[in-house]
């Protein structure tokens, strides 16, 4: 039993592996270049910013309709 309960630490860690490299995939063949690594946080910025001014915009909106 406490053999069991050792391994199981070891076991969930070897699937999490195994799952992020499924949903992250990486090319091995290509390397990562840090400016396409700030680019991306970049262009994400820009994305989760232009979400938020959309829904305090359609908020203000709705306010001023009312």
């Amino acid at each position: 039993m406490l053999k069991k309960l050792a391994l199981f630490p070891l076991g969930v860690a070897l699937m999490a592996s195994d799952a992020m490299a499924q949903v992250f995939p990486v090319d091995t063949a290509t390397t990562t270049v840090i400016s396409n690594v700030k680019s991306d946080i970049v262009a994400w910025g820009v994305v989760f910013i232009g979400v938020a001014l959309t829904i305090f915009a359609y908020k203000r909106i709705k306010s001023l309709v009312r």
